[in-house]
């Protein structure tokens, strides 16, 4: 079976469970979308136009919850993860939508059933704690017969001065997504899917840099932006317990500008958090905040250039994006971090788009510290 006119670069799959064992391959495919994103779920939307009797067939043994899509962009295989809904259209022109999500919608459907306890002394690493969740939950289904075949693949990045968590969770109250993801919305954690790669990694962090891309690289117009509300020279972080952390910065140019944040842990679910830790958390929160902010801001899902720098191995959120551009006042170069990029391939040829946040200069880190496999 072959993908249709309408999907120029992209071929898509059903797989077994687990991504091992191919089952078949989509026929008249007319549309196909997938992501990549930090912090949140992937999502992929393939298209079948007028499928034929064959193809009907095929269709109707996708089970989802047993099955996966698998994309290819040319002979590259990008994306992956488990079927999650088949929606049939009658009209003029019937269509079958086959939509999925990345690998993580494994860790979105499982309770943790176990306690895990952070509390002094046992303060470990967000990125140590999100991959001991992982590792102990994603196990019962890794006995499966086929397995989900997720752990094998778990990448961790290990990096300095990471942020650290006391969080405490009991049993049943909790799936393994929902706590990975308010470590990464209160404490310090970010994590991406690409493929069957689970990605955990500090916030403060980068997965590795690009080369240097311009206004030139995407289409569309950039804007530079002065943010004085983000300008700071001492921050202070409160356990909101007595207890607080300062970092300072003085300058006599720019007096006294202070911030004041509540600790990444505050939380019910938390034990206090020390004065270590409250120093660090106040550390990072001034990081970046002296001389003012100047930001280039690159249109959100903005489509890039196919005559760029950037190309398909660079597409990985988390990784640091040196960005350049000169208007008619400034001329700015600065780091940003990839957070999306979404690819849609029809009838109208391949379209890229990605979407950039501010990012420190500091893109070291290392791979170890809990990779399996």
């Amino acid at each position: 079976m072959s993908a249709g006119v309408g999907c120029t670069n992209h071929t898509a799959l059903v797989y077994d469970r687990g991504g091992m064992t191919r089952l078949f391959q989509l026929e008249d495919v007319i549309k196909v979308q997938w992501q990549r994103v930090r912090d949140d779920i992937s999502l992929a939307d393939v298209t079948v136009s007028s499928p034929g009797p064959e193809c009907l067939r095929l269709l109707n043994l996708i089970e989802p919850g047993r099955h996966e899509l698998v994309i290819f962009r040319g002979t590259e295989r990008v994306w992956e993860g488990p079927i999650t809904l088949l929606v049939e259209e009658q009209g003029n022109t019937p269509t079958v939508s086959i939509q999925a999500r990345d690998v993580m919608h494994y860790a979105y459907r499982l309770i943790m059933r176990r306690r895990y306890s952070n509390a002094y002394p046992n303060i470990v690493t967000t990125v140590d704690r999100a991959y001991n969740i992982l590792r102990t939950e994603l196990n019962r289904r890794e006995t499966e017969d086929p397995p989900i075949n997720v752990l094998p693949h778990l990448r961790v990045y290990q990096s300095a001065d990471m942020a650290r968590t006391s969080r405490v969770t009991q049993p049943y109250q909790a799936t393994v997504y929902e706590d990975l993801d308010s470590l990464a919305a209160y404490s310090g954690l970010d994590y991406t899917v690409v493929g069957r790669r689970i990605v955990l990694f500090d916030r403060h962090h980068a997965l590795g840099r690009t080369p240097v891309v311009t206004q030139n690289d995407f289409l569309g117009d950039v804007r530079i932006s002065v943010y004085g509300m983000e300008l700071a020279t001492f921050a202070a972080v409160t356990g909101g317990n007595g207890m607080y952390g300062t970092a300072e910065n003085h300058s006599d140019y720019y007096g006294q500008w202070e911030i004041l944040d509540s600790a990444y842990d505050e939380e019910a679910d938390s034990a206090a958090p020390t004065q270590s830790e409250l120093n660090s958390q106040a550390i990072r929160n001034l990081s970046g905040r002296i001389p003012t902010p100047v930001q280039i801001r690159v249109p959100e899902n903005a489509q890039l250039n196919p005559n760029g720098v950037l190309t398909m191995d660079h597409m990985v959120p988390g990784i640091q994006v040196p960005v350049r551009a000169r208007l008619a006042i400034r001329e700015v170069q600065q780091y940003q971090k990839l957070s999306k990029m979404q690819v849609n391939d029809d009838a109208a040829g391949e379209r890229i788009q990605i979407t950039l946040v501010p990012s420190t200069g500091n893109p070291a880190v290392d791979e170890g510290g809990g990779e399996e496999g």
